[in-house]
Parts: structure tokens; C-alpha cells; sequence
């Protein structure tokens, strides 16, 4: 089994971070824009920015649709 650098690692944080950024999104449009092959890769990217410390910001109600939205001053990644 291949394990990816972590050059392409911090390109795929920093790609959710930004993502994230712009609008509230759910879990299935982040898995789909930003080709997920599944799920558990992008909750193990999410945990990943929450402990290098961004505010990643979950809303939602237990049964209900769950969006994620980072403010742009909470971000790690700089921006532009």
C-alpha cells in the first residue's frame, strides 16, 4: 500500500480549507468536488485542519443535513 507525501497532503487540506471558506457546504458536495474516493478520507482531512488548528465549523441537528464552514480568519492556509 502507497501512502501519499505530505506535500499532496497539505495541497488536499489546504484545497478543503478553501473550499470551506467560500460557502457552507455538506459532506457529500465536498466529497464530490473534491474527489473523495470515500468518506472516511474526507472526515480524516477535516480532523486533520481542526487539530493543526483551524476553526472548522459544524452546523447542523442530529438527523439533519450537516454543513462545515470555516471562517476566513480562523484559516491555517492563507487565502487570497
Amino acid at each position: 500500500m502507497t501512502h501519499p507525501n505530505r506535500l499532496q497532503i497539505l495541497i488536499r487540506l489546504r484545497r478543503l480549507e478553501l473550499f470551506l471558506c467560500h460557502h457552507k457546504r455538506t459532506k457529500a458536495e465536498c466529497i464530490e468536488r473534491l474527489q473523495y474516493t470515500e468518506p472516511r478520507m474526507f472526515l480524516r482531512d477535516l480532523r486533520d485542519l481542526q487539530a493543526l488548528g483551524s476553526e472548522i465549523v459544524r452546523q447542523g441537528k442530529p438527523g439533519k443535513t450537516t454543513s462545515y464552514y470555516c471562517p476566513r480568519a480562523r484559516a491555517i492556509f492563507r487565502h487570497e
